[in-house]
């Protein structure tokens, strides 16, 4: 009777996981979806020098429908007495998180590389071309997306494994293991990315203060807020799971998937809907505006120039 309650609370564990993930999944798809439309609507004036955050976006909507996908068969096929799911089902579409997951790390990395080179290096970061810098930093997330999608198909067991309904019990422990250190790597580069653009927008923030009216000065501020509060959310939501869950790993020797269920896709999937609700909070005023009031200086301010007065 013991192991029966057991497995009843594991159960009830996973479903209350997977049933927060479909929410957010929801949020997020919403959320992105509306951001991917006021750029194709052109809603948002001087789109090309926000080509990453158009990214990012995308990249959280696949997420997002990749989870409502995988996470909605493990929610209809839930049982409080027995798990026995289809390995054929579950790594085919577990398969698109983990690497959807990498074309958002590299884009959230490319924006923190880019407010460094905008804070640290303005004359380089002028001369660069902002569309092709993004277009770069998408080629180099869908590489390591087709990697990572094909390392799983390939090296999967196709084992049936009862009572589990996480990625970690179906998928080769050899690429379980390379998932959790890469994007504990790929976390360590966003902290130290991070900690330079906190620091840029500290070291200049008082000058800039001086010419708080200048309308480059505000877009470039608005950039930075930007772009901090996308680095927050991923440090937050994105990097804390990644080390909790390597980390307990490796004291206690069980992996934390199989403890609570589907964890980590739920705080990949609040980070999506985070990184949507900033960028749309932040671009408010901006959103609707064909750019007809954006003078030449401010449309190549939105995401790039540095104020003169911190020059």
């Amino acid at each position: 009777m013991e192991f029966f309650r057991q497995i009843s609370s594991m159960a009830t564990m996973y479903l209350v996981t997977e049933l927060c993930c479909l929410t957010v999944a929801t949020l997020s798809m919403i959320v992105n979806s509306y951001t991917i439309y006021c750029f194709w609507r052109k809603k948002i004036p001087c789109a090309e020098n926000l080509r990453l955050a158009l990214y990012l976006a995308i990249g959280d909507l696949a997420y997002a429908l990749a989870a409502l996908i995988h996470v909605g068969y493990l929610a209809i096929n839930w049982s409080d007495t027995y798990l026995d799911y289809d390995p054929y089902v579950i790594i085919f579409t577990n398969s698109f998180l983990p690497a959807t997951l990498k074309i958002i790390i590299v884009v959230s990395c490319s924006m923190a590389l880019d407010r460094c080179l905008a804070i640290f290096s303005p004359v380089l970061y002028r001369q660069l071309s902002k569309t092709y810098f993004a277009n770069c930093s998408m080629a180099g997330g869908l590489c390591w997306f087709l990697l990572d999608f094909l390392v799983q198909l390939l090296t999967a067991p196709y084992q049936k494994v009862p009572n589990c309904a996480t990625m970690a019990c179906f998928v080769n422990k050899h690429f379980l293991m390379y998932v959790s250190y890469s994007n504990t790597a790929a976390g360590i580069f966003i902290v130290l990315m991070s900690i330079c653009v906190f620091a840029g927008i500290r070291k200049i923030s008082t000058g800039v203060a001086v010419n708080t009216a200048s309308k480059t000065s505000n877009l470039f501020q608005q950039a930075n807020r930007m772009t901090a509060g996308i680095l927050f959310c991923s440090l937050f939501f994105l990097i804390v799971p990644s080390f909790l869950m390597t980390g307990y790993e490796e004291i206690t020797g069980v992996n934390l998937f199989s403890e609570v269920g589907p964890f980590y896709i739920c705080a990949i999937l609040i980070n999506g809907f985070s990184d949507g609700l900033v960028f749309l909070l932040i671009n408010w005023k901006q959103i609707g505006s064909q750019g007809q009031k954006v003078s030449s200086m401010s449309a190549k301010s939105t995401m790039a120039v540095i104020p003169k007065t911190v020059q």
